[in-house]
C-alpha cells in the first residue's frame, strides 16, 4: 500500500471519530444543564464549555467572544471553519482524506463522507441547529456510527481495514484520556450537603459522555461509584470504549500491519502498545487511586502520543 493512501485512511478515520465523540460531548452538555443547571453557578457553562478544554482549543475562542454563551460556544465547536477541532472542520478534513483513497475504501464509505461534510456546510444543518442543537448532534453521531458499520460489514480484513481500525482506536483512547482529564478533577473530591446528588449526577454524565452508561449499569447492577466507574472506562475489557479495549485493538491492527507477533515486534509503536496492554490488564483500580488518578492518565495520555509519533515514522512520508 502507498504511504500516502495508508496515511490518509488513518487520518480519515481519526477525525470522524473524533467528530463523533464531539457532537456527544456537547449533546451530553446540554442534557446536563437540564438535569442540574445548578451546577453552572460554580463551573460557568461547564457542562458544555468542558469541550473546549477536552479538545484543547479554550485558547482560539474569539476573544471578542470572552463572555461566553452556550450557543456561542456550540457554534465554533459545531461551525467554525477557523477552528480545526469543530464537528464541520473535523468532517472536512475526513472529507479531503476520503477523496483521495475512493478506491480503497468503496463508494458507500465515500458517499456517507461526503453527504455529511455537505449536509453540516449547508443551510439544512443550521436550521436544525437553531430548531433545538441536540436533534442536530444526534443526526452526526448516527452517521459517524454508519460509517464505522459501513466500514465493519463491507470492507475485507486487509491493511485498508487495518489503518482505519489503527486511526478510529488510537483516537478513542486519546480522547478517552482527555475526557477523564477534564472531568475526574471535579469528581474525585469529597461532596459535602446537596453536592452529593450533583456528585452522581456528574459521575452519570461522564458514563454518558463515553457512551458507557447502559453498560455500566448491566456490569455493576445500577451502583454508581467512583471506583467502579474508573473500573470500567479503563480496565474493562470486553467493553468497546474503555481504554483497555482500545489499546488492545490498535495493537492488533499494528500486528496486522507490520506482521509482528508475541515473540518479535513489528515496530516500536507496537512494543509501547503491548506493554502499556499489559500494564492495564494487571493493575487494579486502588492502584490507580495510590498513584494518583490524574497523574495516571496523564501516563496514558502520554503513551498515546508516544505511538502516534511513532506511527507516524514507521508507516507514513515524513
Amino acid at each position: 500500500m502507498l504511504s500516502r493512501v495508508a496515511e490518509s485512511l488513518y487520518w480519515m478515520s481519526r477525525y470522524i471519530e473524533r467528530a463523533e465523540n464531539v457532537a456527544r460531548l456537547l449533546d451530553i452538555g446540554l442534557d446536563l444543564e437540564l438535569d442540574a443547571a445548578e451546577i453552572g453557578v460554580d463551573e460557568g457553562f461547564a457542562p458544555v464549555e468542558i469541550a473546549l478544554t477536552i479538545l484543547a482549543c479554550r485558547e482560539a475562542f474569539p476573544a471578542e467572544k470572552n463572555r461566553r454563551s452556550r450557543d456561542a460556544v456550540l457554534r465554533f465547536l459545531t461551525f467554525d471553519r477557523s477552528n480545526p477541532q469543530s464537528i464541520l472542520s473535523m468532517i472536512a478534513r475526513a472529507r479531503e482524506n476520503a477523496r483521495g483513497t475512493q478506491e480503497s475504501i468503496g463508494v458507500d464509505v465515500w458517499s456517507e463522507v461526503n453527504r455529511l461534510y455537505l449536509f453540516l456546510g449547508g443551510s439544512r444543518a443550521q436550521r436544525r441547529f437553531a430548531r433545538g442543537p441536540s436533534a442536530l448532534f444526534a443526526s452526526i453521531s448516527h452517521s459517524c456510527l454508519l460509517l464505522d458499520g459501513l466500514v465493519q460489514n463491507t470492507l475485507p480484513r486487509d491493511e485498508v481495514y487495518h489503518f482505519l481500525q489503527l486511526g478510529r482506536h488510537l483516537e478513542r483512547l486519546d480522547v478517552l484520556c482527555r475526557i477523564l482529564l477534564a472531568k475526574c478533577p471535579s469528581l474525585t473530591g469529597e461532596a459535602l450537603g446537596p453536592e452529593v446528588s450533583f456528585q452522581l449526577v456528574r459521575w452519570t454524565s461522564l458514563l454518558r459522555s463515553c457512551s458507557a452508561y447502559g453498560a455500566y449499569l448491566r456490569s455493576e447492577r445500577e451502583r454508581i461509584e467512583p471506583e467502579g466507574v474508573i473500573r470500567f472506562l479503563v480496565l474493562n475489557s470486553d467493553f468497546p470504549r474503555s481504554i483497555r479495549y482500545a489499546a488492545a485493538r490498535c495493537q492488533d491492527s499494528l500486528e496486522a500491519i507490520s506482521g509482528g507477533d508475541d515473540d518479535a515486534y513489528g515496530c516500536e509503536a507496537e512494543r509501547i502498545l503491548g506493554r502499556l496492554e499489559s500494564d492495564l490488564r494487571y493493575i487494579d483500580v486502588p492502584e490507580i487511586f495510590d498513584r494518583g488518578l490524574l497523574k495516571f492518565l496523564g501516563s496514558l495520555q502520554g503513551t498515546c502520543y508516544k505511538v502516534s509519533d511513532q506511527i507516524q515514522q514507521s508507516f507514513f512520508l515524513m
